[in-house]
């Protein structure tokens, strides 16, 4: 059975972490990320089956009402994003780079779920909230036009008041690639 991944955003920590402990003690879920993030906010991330994630979900959604910033749910998700929230996740980039900045977690957790299932692309870095004003930032790698396809699918498949900034760098200098991963 595939594993999908489900995630709110919380504007508060105090209901973030009252809604998390409710949203564990409901089902069988793995905690994949269960933190207070910047500026204040609250992230969960849950794993499971599509059935389990779902109910979970909606129950958080309906017990977090007027403190939820965003939420997803990502059926059968890609493997990469799991191991990188995991830290178990290491790729070097080949070719082009695309790097797209998203101003909620969850919808940028949609977006690069989009792009790895539609093109042929590689999972570089993934940077989740902490530091970075709750933000989520990706960085993915492959051929030029591969790299040009994920991020236009990405972008589509979010609201565009989500999408801070999105890039495709044809050809990185070594020094960046150094730097970013």
């Amino acid at each position: 059975m595939s594993k999908s991944i489900g995630a709110i955003d919380f504007k508060s920590i105090a209901k973030g972490i009252e809604v998390a402990d409710e949203m564990v003690k409901k089902a069988d879920v793995d905690v994949l990320y269960l933190k207070t993030i910047c500026p204040g906010r609250f992230l969960v991330i849950l794993t499971g089956d599509e059935g389990t994630i779902r109910t979970t979900l909606d129950h958080g959604i309906f017990s977090g009402q007027g403190h939820i910033i965003d939420s997803c749910i990502i059926n059968s998700v890609h493997n990469n994003i799991i191991q990188a929230l995991k830290s178990r996740f290491v790729t070097k980039a080949n070719g082009a780079i695309g790097v797209m900045e998203t101003n909620s977690v969850s919808s940028g957790l949609k977006a690069l779920d989009i792009a790895l299932k539609g093109a042929n692309l590689n999972l570089v870095k993934l940077q989740v909230a902490s530091g970075i004003s709750g933000k989520l930032v990706y960085i993915i790698s492959g051929g030029l036009s591969d790299v040009e396809h994920g991020i236009n699918i990405a972008k589509e498949a979010i609201e565009e008041k989500r999408i801070v900034h999105a890039s495709v760098i044809p050809s990185p200098d070594e020094l960046i690639i150094k730097y970013l991963t």
